[in-house]
Parts: structure tokens; C-alpha cells; sequence
């Protein structure tokens, strides 16, 4: 059985004594320098000890990110571009955070600048007004930007709500669907994916 990696074990292999830098990524601090901290022989009592046993995998990770929302993406819209570049590239870019996996939604969230959907109105089963002109605006270009940065950036694409006509109700805001539209929205659903 191996020995596992410990901060004390890493230290001595590699032989980097000294403190490490801390910096905060905090708006209110962002890389104002935190505690000092030294690379150390692990103490019983100490807290902060982290354990690293390459032995011992659990789940896969597909990789870590954020939702570009309809909100989100209005507010990078917000920025100068050259603002919205050097936030991008700080957060997508592997030579920076690298984020890598981002969830968008199919029609409007709770995170939205207004709620909608792909077919707003009256009844249209046959979706014939079916459109996504609405992420043109501002969720398409930033999804674009991002891609500069990130090109195998993965995307999870997740309805919030259907369309009010196809609720009872008749509003994207709670309620459920009506079991009759099932097969259409399914429909719909496969062909954006």
C-alpha cells in the first residue's frame, strides 16, 4: 500500500521551503495577499492538513463552470469589451481558472431579465413560431466569446419551463405541463440537443 501524499511528503520531495503565497479572490480583496502560510512537517493537531492519495478515485469530473443565464449574459453585456475579454479569459481560459462546462437554459430561468420562452403566445402545437431570436441578443455572443477561451467548452442545456399555453394555467411561472404536449415537447427538446 502507498504512503499517502501529504503537503509535508510533497515539501520534502521537492525540496520548496519557505511560505506560500495566499492571495484572495474575494471583489472586496481580489489578490490582496492572504495569511502566510509555510510548507511544514505535518503535526497531529494541526488543522488545514490535506490529504492527497492518487491511489483513491472516486466519481469523474466533467469539469467545473458556471450558467450563462439570460441575466448573466445581460450583465457581461454590460461591460466595455475589453472589460468582458479580461473577465472571459480570467474565468474560461486554461491559463487562467479554466472553467470548462457551463449550463444554459432552453427558454428563460429564474435567473432570466424577463421570463420567456421559445414559443410565446397563443397555442402554436404545431410550433410554428418556435425561436430562440431571444438568446441572439446577448446569450449567443457571450457563448461565442467564451469559445475563443475555452474551445472544447462543454455545454448542459436545461429546460426551466415550457410555454404558458402548454401549462395548466397557462403561465411559465409554476404550474405543469398538460399531459397532452408531452409528445411535442419531447419532439422539440431532441431536436435542440
Amino acid at each position: 500500500m502507498k504512503e499517502p501524499v501529504t503537503l509535508s511528503s510533497v515539501a520534502e520531495r521537492t525540496r520548496t521551503p519557505g511560505p506560500l503565497q495566499i492571495r484572495f479572490t474575494h471583489a472586496d480583496k481580489r489578490l490582496q495577499p492572504g495569511p502566510r502560510l509555510s510548507w511544514g512537517p505535518r503535526h497531529s493537531n494541526s488543522a488545514g492538513t490535506i490529504d492527497l492519495d492518487p491511489g483513491c478515485t472516486f466519481q469523474e469530473i466533467l469539469g467545473f463552470g458556471a450558467a450563462l443565464t439570460d441575466a448573466a449574459c445581460y450583465v457581461l453585456h454590460q461591460l466595455s469589451p475589453s472589460k468582458r475579454q479580461e473577465f472571459l479569459r480570467e474565468v474560461f481560459s486554461p491559463a487562467a481558472m479554466g472553467l470548462n462546462t457551463c449550463r444554459i437554459c432552453i427558454g428563460s430561468s429564474d435567473y432570466a431579465t424577463a421570463p420567456y420562452s421559445y414559443n410565446e403566445g397563443d397555442p402554436d402545437p404545431e410550433m410554428e413560431r418556435f425561436s430562440i431570436d431571444r438568446d441572439r441578443q446577448y446569450i449567443l455572443p457571450i457563448l461565442q466569446e467564451v469559445q475563443r477561451f475555452c474551445p472544447d467548452l462543454f455545454l448542459l442545456a436545461s429546460p426551466w419551463s415550457p410555454p404558458g399555453w402548454m401549462k395548466v394555467g397557462g403561465s411559465k411561472l409554476g404550474g405543469s405541463i398538460q399531459r397532452k404536449h408531452f409528445p411535442r415537447l419531447r419532439q422539440v427538446l431532441s431536436k435542440l440537443y
